[in-house]
């Protein structure tokens, strides 16, 4: 089934919060987000779903928002076009996989362990394996994920190493 689009315009974020409210009551739609506007806080309520279900919906909230006297504009837009829908709908993070816990190998005990022979036999024998050293560096600034960077998260960006670079290569 193809997936409409629904725009609902209103004044004010609680008119916004309420009209969305109302909406997911009135039928079967997905709220995509709430964006604020330019211009004497208005705020557009953006829904998707089936055809029938977004335009009872964005009724719904219009009627609800016009007794308000708070109603700016309503649209649905049936099919939208192979672009509009993915822009206008974020989309969701793929989840990585979590890595598997990395067991530590018994001595002598190793699938992929080198060989090695014992001078006395000449037999082979599994060498134990030996762990490289990982750097990990805890990245304390989430502005320019520098580790050297003093700045903690939660302080202003001014104490940034990096203050005034941003977008610089």
């Amino acid at each position: 089934m193809k997936q409409s689009l629904g725009l609902l315009e209103v004044k004010g974020l609680a008119l916004a919060i309420i009209c969305a409210d109302a909406m997911a009551k009135a039928a079967s739609i997905t709220l995509v987000g709430l964006e604020k506007t330019n211009g004497s806080g208005w705020t557009v309520i953006k829904i998707t779903g089936d055809v029938a279900s977004v335009q009872s919906a964005i009724v719904t909230g219009a009627s609800f928002a016009s007794q308000q006297n708070g109603l700016v504009a309503q649209k649905v837009i049936a099919r939208p076009g192979e672009g509009i829908l993915s822009r206008s709908v974020p989309s969701e993070p793929e989840a990585a996989p979590a890595p598997a816990p990395l067991a530590a190998p018994e001595p002598g005990i190793g699938v992929d362990a080198p060989v090695a022979e014992a001078p006395e036999t000449g037999v082979g024998v599994e060498a134990p394996a030996v762990d490289a050293p990982q750097e990990t560096a805890i990245v304390s600034c989430n502005l320019c994920l520098d580790p050297a960077c003093p700045r903690q998260k939660g302080e202003p960006r001014s104490s940034c190493l990096h203050t005034g670079k941003r977008g610089e290569a």
